[in-house]
């Protein structure tokens, strides 16, 4: 019905109201003539002024007035149920305290009017719904308990609640915030279960809601509601009382799909949710009038009037939420009462910490304001006046340059603890993942300017793979958790307010991007590991799913082998997606960045380099992207600039930190990523007392590997003017010498048994390779000429022979070379199966290593003799970055990857007779990367780190934004 035929009916009814009855036929003849549905309109609201109520329904607009129908008094008997009192009227029926003699307890009896009792249709389609509703079980709704008869007369019974409606309990300048988020949080949260169960109430007001004398509201009169076709198994004829285009409700809170009799579904009451929200925390009505016309007039014609100008102490995210659910489109509103009651939890949630709510709220998610009308003017006025320099300045959409000599820094976070970062579209608000104290991650939410942060998923012991990232509208988070032993990660999306996260898509390796105009997100899925290759290797492909439900699943590009795809993002016009590859040219590791045509499907190479390239992010109205890779000159990872028309490579930061991550907000000025610094010690000490270790004075930068040498010094790489080097020294530290040259990559040296020889991993090549040297560090000598990646090397027992790991497609996982050089083979003792970590005893008997059972992605660890058909023992654990065996043999030393808390500064050691591991060692809250007992064992030297890293915001200057 539109807004002018309301206008119609609103003047023929005043004019009506003001005419005895016995006048009012003849008035209505007159003005109305033939148009029988302008009459009934007028005549049900003319009605229903003499019927209206309170308690469970006011008055029903609809096509036909409700007729009388017989009223029990005290005393009188139905069924089992003595009726008390009557406790509320209205035009759809009346409302009874009544005694359930059976079960001797109080319950609400409410009568249906004659026209519903006596039509068959509207009888079976009545029992349908008051017994699909007496289903929603939920302590913030009345309960249903029976539809009955007495005589021909249908009655339902339900809960009879004791205290005071919704609007008795609101005071006259509303409720109080802290008051208000607690009762509506679990209003919603019961009508969202109402909605589940495809119930639609259809007449959610102050009235319907109960406030108990514990302070606990509840819903009540689902017994008359609107069955949706979703999920229930019905006949059509059986879904609704009301006849198509039957208006059904009260006018000050309905919908304006129900004002203009139009179809409804759940969106209707999140509106009237919303109205109800208004009243409660202002005191007022959004829409009023002097009649229901009037009143619906105003709904379907104009706005209310701004929360802030009402009550100006209602935070911003309680005004949002609210505003959100009365827009007249029920495209705009929240698409489902679960999302309203999971941002009025985080509400609730957030008001119960006490953690800044005043400045914190206010100020977050902050949205422009509309302005008065007194503004309107000036605003035409100055959009005239510069109508032609704005088109001048706006309508050159070429791209243009940042200036990076006006980079400014802004540290975000001062917690060290911050993994990823993300900054919001609007460049108001950033996303970031913490490591936890116990080892756990969380996700957290709070605004550039602001220094309070907001928990939006709490912690859990999961990984994120990748930066979170922000939708276009800044309202909703996306990022991808996995299990510590994952191989692949789940994608989920949750809204900034907090709550319940949704699960999009399963088998997610790397997030992308959201395409320009929201529709779409970029994933990266890897393949399940072929079993002719190498663990490493699998097929990566590049797909396209949608934003909302994760549905609608499309493959775009595909490598296969050793190549890897990573950080597919949409171009900013969102006709090509931008990505990361690795690939290996002749055992040389090479990173790119691609560009995909998504129309024509045709790759172009935009930039090919050595050093390894992390992750990438197109800037608006620019011509290029920023990028984090490896520093040739620091070997860290700083952040860059590159040209998309020709590649050239310009560096944007340059000190001794590395960055992780890069996000940028939609104009191009702000980047935001996690700056993380690292600072790794070798300590030494007896190990009969781990307490008794100290850190060498003088080195800083330890990198992840030390051994002993049979005199008792120790040998171990770490930084040297910005390169990985391989030093030995005395156990205390003194007489430190550099073994290897500072012009490449030197790590992971292995002392040989008679302390001739270190074989290690040099990148002097451009890729990884095992060479040896003697322990003076002469002779260097490569040993392992073979194409792939080598790494890993280590010393078998025989003294005569380098162990070392093989990445090589086809190749075995695991490969020996003899200590002088020559032929490369396989070792046969070892499972070609998937082995991420092995490791020989001292006597050269026996190896242990980990596998998988039944192709599962859970690891455990086979131990037994070096003969393939030996007896194995298995054990239950899963190491991760340390695993070797204790100088006796008789166990083994580990570090834990999935059982446990703060696994990564902790060691443990499990013997093989009686696997029962217990804790060796713990660095809380450093990290230990590497622990090694001298020969003898009686001394031990451990690698620990610590790491400090934090969200830093990257504003640049010159930008087309400014």
């Amino acid at each position: 019905m539109t807004p002018e035929k309301w206008e119609r009916i609103s003047e023929i009814y005043h004019s009506a109201a003001e005419l005895k009855v016995g006048q009012r036929e003849e008035y209505l003849e007159k003005v109305c003539g033939s148009d029988e549905t302008l009459r009934r309109e007028v005549e049900s609201l003319l009605q229903a002024d003499e019927d209206a109520g309170d308690f469970i329904a006011e008055p029903l607009v609809g096509n036909d007035p409700p007729k009388a129908s017989s009223e029990p008094k005290p005393g009188d008997i139905f069924g089992h149920y003595k009726i008390e009192r009557s406790i509320g009227s209205g035009g759809m029926g009346e409302v009874y305290l009544a005694i359930d003699s059976r079960l001797g307890r109080q319950v609400a009896i409410k009568t249906l009017p004659a026209e519903i009792a006596d039509d068959p249709d509207h009888l079976k389609r009545f029992r349908n719904e008051a017994l699909a509703a007496a289903n929603i079980n939920h302590p913030n709704a009345a309960t249903i308990y029976s539809v009955e008869e007495n005589g021909s007369s249908p009655f339902i019974t339900m809960e009879y609640i004791e205290g005071q409606t919704l609007d008795q309990a609101v005071p006259i300048d509303g409720l109080p915030v802290e008051t208000f988020v607690d009762w509506f949080a679990q209003l919603a949260d019961a009508l969202a279960m109402a909605h589940q169960k495809g119930v639609i109430h259809r007449d959610v007001k102050p009235g319907n809601i109960m406030v108990t004398g514990g302070k606990i509201p509840k819903i009540l009169d689902f017994g008359l509601a609107q069955i949706d076709h979703l999920g229930v198994d019905q006949s059509d004829s059986d879904i609704h009382i009301t006849k198509p285009g039957q208006i059904i409700g009260t006018p000050a809170y309905m919908s304006p799909e129900q004002a203009e009799g139009k179809a409804i579904d759940h969106r209707s009451d999140i509106f009237s949710f919303g109205v109800v929200m208004y009243e409660a925390i202002t005191g007022q009505r959004p829409f009023t009038g002097d009649s229901h016309a009037e009143i619906i007039s105003n709904l379907l014609r104009s706005d209310p009037e701004p929360l802030d100008r009402i009550r100006p102490d209602i935070p911003e995210t309680c005004r949002k939420i609210i505003s959100r659910c009365i827009r007249k489109s029920k495209a705009e509103r929240f698409q489902s009462m679960r999302e309203v009651a999971d941002s009025l939890f985080a509400l609730r949630s957030l008001v119960r910490s006490g953690r800044s709510f005043e400045s914190f709220q206010k100020r977050l998610f902050r949205e422009a304001q509309a302005p008065s009308a007194s503004w309107i003017p000036l605003a035409l006025f100055l959009v005239m006046l510069f109508a032609a320099a704005g088109w001048y300045l706006f309508s050159d959409q070429r791209p243009r340059e940042i200036n990076f000599n006006e980079v400014t820094f802004k540290r975000l976070s001062q917690s060290n603890n911050v993994a990823y970062a993300a900054i919001s579209p609007n460049g108001r608000s950033v996303a970031y993942v913490t490591y936890e104290e116990n080892g756990d991650r969380a996700l957290w939410l709070r605004r550039v300017d602001e220094t309070t942060s907001f928990r939006v998923v709490p912690p859990q012991q999961l990984n994120y793979w990748d930066c979170p990232i922000f939708s276009n509208d800044g309202e909703q988070i996306y990022f991808i958790t996995a299990n510590r032993s994952a191989t692949h990660g789940a994608l989920y999306r949750i809204s900034t307010l907090g709550g319940p996260a949704k699960k999009l898509a399963e088998k997610v390796n790397h997030l992308g991007s959201i395409s320009p105009d929201g529709q779409r997100i970029s994933l990266i899925r890897y393949g399940d590991p072929h079993p002719s290759r190498s663990v490493n290797t699998t097929d990566a492909r590049l797909i396209t799913i949608n934003a909302v439900d994760g549905g609608e699943e499309q493959e775009h590009a595909v490598v296969e082998g050793e190549s890897v795809m990573r950080e597919p993002k949409f171009s900013i016009d969102g006709k090509t997606i931008i990505f990361v590859k690795r690939e290996l040219e002749n055992g040389i590791e090479l990173w790119s960045i691609n560009r995909l045509d998504l129309k024509t499907g045709i790759q172009t190479l935009i930039l090919r380099q050595r050093e390894r390239i992390g992750e990438i992010n197109p800037i608006a109205r620019t011509s290029g992207l920023m990028m984090t890779a490896a520093d040739p000159a620091s070997n860290r990872r700083q952040i860059f600039h590159v040209s998309l028309t020709d590649g050239k490579v310009s560096r944007v930061t340059n000190d001794l930190n590395s960055y992780i991550g890069v996000s940028i907000d939609s104009v191009g000025k702000n980047v935001v990523t996690a700056q993380r610094a690292e600072e790794g010690r070798v300590w030494v000490g007896n190990s009969n007392d781990m307490a008794s270790m100290e850190p060498l004075t003088r080195e800083s930068l330890a990198h992840q590997v030390v051994d002993w040498t049979p005199d008792g010094r120790i040998v171990y790489d770490a930084y040297e003017n910005s390169r990985l080097s391989i030093l030995i020294a005395d156990a205390d530290g003194k007489n430190a010498t550099q073994l290897t040259p500072s012009d490449s990559d030197n790590s992971e040296p292995k002392v040989s048994g008679d302390g001739r020889f270190i074989a290690f991993t040099s990148r002097r090549a451009g890729f990884n390779q095992i060479w040896r040297m003697n322990i003076d560090g002469s002779v260097p000598t490569l040993l392992a000429d073979v194409p792939g990646l080598t790494q890993a090397p280590r010393f078998a027992a025989d003294g005569k022979t380098v162990v070392f790991r093989w990445f090589e497609e086809g190749s075995p996982p695991v490969a020996q070379v003899p200590i002088e050089g020559g032929q490369v083979s396989g070792i046969d003792y070892l499972s070609r199966s998937l082995i991420y970590y092995w490791a020989m005893s001292p006597d050269g008997r026996m190896v242990a290593y980990t596998f998988s059972e039944d192709n599962s992605d859970n690891l455990k660890v086979a131990v037994g003799l070096t003969d393939p058909g030996s007896n194995k023992t298995i054990l239950d654990i899963w190491p991760s970055r340390i695993f070797k065996w204790m100088p006796d043999g008789k166990s083994l030393l580990y570090q834990e990857k999935q059982k446990g808390e703060n696994l990564t500064a902790k060691v443990f050691e499990i013997p093989i007779e009686r696997p029962e591991p217990k804790l060796l060692l713990s660095t809380e809250p450093e990290n230990i990367l590497d622990m090694s007992f001298s020969r003898d064992g009686t001394r031990v030297a451990v690698i620990r780190q610590k790491t400090t890293t934090d969200a830093v915001l990257l504003s640049t200057g010159g930008n087309p934004a400014n």
